[in-house]
């Protein structure tokens, strides 16, 4: 018979969870996306953080730690990513923000990243793509590195659509 160890959603996060956190986040120049460089899910392609504390574990998603972090996480709150990067955590209104279900739904579409809009010739895998963007940065901000690992051919100073 397998054991589970307990498992708590409000397990706050411990402070070596936050400075792991911090430690693997790499920050693009200005008002770019903060990667988080940890381990990516292979079923969504969003990173993800474990910690324990008294014998008790809990794991977040990177951008919803990210907003539990800025006090902005709660039970029917999602993250919503406004720049479309799967590993950004950067907490702002152009990139994390606190959301609904619904309006994060709504701006997936109007952006075409779901359903049958989404061509798949033009898109890679969401899993395959974070795994390749966060080893283009795993050891710093890389422009080139990160246009070649997101499949971004726009020349490299070309604003971002969001």
């Amino acid at each position: 018979m397998r054991r589970s160890r307990p498992y708590s959603s409000t397990l706050p996060p411990t402070q070596a969870a936050i400075d792991a956190f911090w430690s693997r986040v790499v920050k693009a120049p200005g008002d770019g996306c903060w990667f988080l460089i940890s381990a990516i899910s292979g079923v969504d392609g969003y990173t993800r953080l474990t910690w324990r504390s008294g014998g008790v574990s809990r794991t977040e998603s990177g951008h919803r730690f990210a907003l539990l972090l800025a006090d902005q996480l709660s039970d029917d709150v999602v993250a919503e990513h406004r720049c479309n990067e799967p590993l950004c955590v950067r907490v702002d209104p152009g990139h994390v923000v606190a959301s609904t279900q619904s309006a994060n739904l709504r701006y997936a579409v109007a952006c075409g990243r779901t359903g049958a809009i989404r061509n798949p010739d033009q898109h890679t895998n969401r899993h395959a793509r974070s795994l390749a963007v966060r080893d283009a940065l795993a050891s710093g901000w890389d422009a080139r590195a990160y246009a070649r690992a997101s499949a971004n051919a726009a020349p490299l100073d070309t604003p971002s659509l969001f």
